[in-house]
């Protein structure tokens, strides 16, 4: 048979589960006087694969000021570990993430939300020998107009996807850098028409070259997405901010962003928006 990315994606309609399923029996392969301990870690403190800060569409906690336009952009939602797997060299962690994002625009002295958009995700990630780590995931997210919008004339538009996903990550510790890049294949997806099997690649980045004492970093960071139903254009966000982290990776940061390309909104996405960005981010 041939292997394509549409067979990877299709052929087991939760691959990730397919995948924990070989890991849990996988036969040992250390002989008998030297067997790896299979351990099982409830509810682990820290994640295997950090918050990318630059995706605009990250699960967390945030309130931003659009400095291009009287609006803001609102999140809530965060990532939750919940099992670890560990055998040898190899840690699976499975999780569970969820964010709400909204658009609150101010005009006329009073104030409305434009579009409501949800985000729901299980992740399976697997960290790696030299600081390699992968992410299997699926999930769902539903993306509307605001009560509020349709009152103020604009036409309904269904937006709807269910998507699976592989992520390759890296992290240079010594440098505290981190990178990854991966592929979305959207296998249901709903606007007005049935635009389903669409693709999704995104590529990102985040550098803490200065260190401020006790857990504290000034840092830059990318994230950029290419879009099959757009014709593969791209949403480019750039971000440079403070952090201040925990050992568990949870943490507040202020930044500002700058956002070149298509929205990202669902109900907006066929529309370039360039716009300035100021906000504080609640990392959980």
């Amino acid at each position: 048979m041939k292997i394509t990315l549409s067979n990877l994606f299709v052929k087991h309609k939760n691959p990730f589960l397919f995948l924990l399923g070989l890991l849990f029996f996988l036969p040992n392969t250390t002989p008998i006087y030297g067997q790896t301990k299979v351990r099982f870690e409830p509810i682990p403190e820290k994640k295997v694969i950090p918050l990318f800060t630059a995706d605009p569409r990250a699960h967390r906690l945030g309130f931003e000021r659009n400095l291009d336009e009287t609006s803001y952009g609102v999140s809530m939602g965060g990532i939750f570990p919940f099992l670890n797997y560990k055998k040898g060299e190899i840690t699976v962690q499975t999780s569970v993430s969820g964010s709400t994002y909204l658009t609150l625009a101010r005009k006329n002295q009073s104030g409305s939300v434009n579009n409501i958009d949800f985000f729901g995700d299980f992740w399976l990630d697997i960290s790696l020998p030299k600081n390699w780590a992968l992410r299997f995931g699926t999930g769902h997210t539903s993306q509307h107009l605001s009560d509020d919008a349709i009152i103020a004339g604009n036409p309904f538009k269904n937006y709807a996807r269910d998507y699976h996903q592989i992520l390759v990550v890296h992290q240079l510790k010594s440098m505290r850098i981190l990178s990854y890049g991966g592929v979305l294949y959207n296998y249901n997806f709903k606007t007005n028409t049935d635009i389903s099997g669409k693709f999704q690649f995104q590529l990102g980045f985040e550098h803490s070259p200065i260190h401020l004492g006790k857990q504290q970093y000034l840092y830059y960071a990318g994230d950029i997405k290419w879009r099959e139903e757009l014709n593969f254009a791209s949403t480019l966000n750039l971000q440079l901010g403070y952090k201040l982290v925990t050992n568990t990776a949870r943490g507040f940061r202020f930044a500002i962003n700058r956002t070149f390309g298509k929205d990202e909104r669902g109900y907006y996405q066929a529309t370039n928006r360039n716009f300035t960005h100021l906000g504080i981010f609640f990392d959980f």
